[in-house]
């Protein structure tokens, strides 16, 4: 049996730590970053984060899959898993992935979230366990909220929501 991806869990904001460690042990891993942007002190600074915060993924052989030296690494939580099933992560969503990294090994998620809606575009906003709820676009808030208008007790109300829970109407 070949090597395979498994996720790893990550204590919040230990990516960089857990990834550390796990070199220091020899394993392949893949810490897939996205550049970010933060604002702080009126200053704003692009910086690289990680794409899935929380997690990173290990490249292990059958006698790597140690899961107990795994969840023991420095900044590590432990590997995703289903009871006792440890699901491998398909070579080609790691190469999916990889793919699309610039000159930085920064992955580029494309202008396809800049260009999707435009200001009075229809959208419908889809929230876990609700309904869709239909609204006007109105602009982007940062790199992950937009704000729209929805009709609330026959008023429009501006709200602000995740940019990834709007879909086109």
């Amino acid at each position: 049996m070949e090597r395979e991806w498994f996720a790893v869990r990550t204590q919040p904001r230990k990516e960089q730590l857990a990834r550390t460690h796990f070199e220091r042990q020899g394993f392949t891993l893949y810490l897939p970053l996205v550049m970010a942007t933060r604002r702080h002190a009126r200053r704003v600074e692009r910086l690289p984060r990680p794409l899935f915060p929380g997690y990173l993924f290990l490249h292990l052989a059958p006698e790597e899959r140690q899961w107990h030296t795994v969840a023991g690494t420095i900044g590590a939580v432990g590997p995703v898993r289903f009871g006792d099933h440890f699901p491998p992560v398909p070579d080609w969503v790691i190469e999916a992935i990889r793919s699309r990294e610039d000159e930085n090994s920064c992955v580029v998620l494309g202008d396809l979230a800049e260009d999707a809606f435009r200001p009075g575009d229809r959208v419908l906003v889809a929230w876990q366990n609700y309904d869709e709820i239909q609204g006007i676009f109105q602009a982007r808030r940062g790199e992950d909220r937009a704000i729209i208008l929805i009709e609330l007790l026959r008023r429009q109300v501006r709200a602000l929501v995740p940019f990834t829970a709007l879909r086109a109407a």
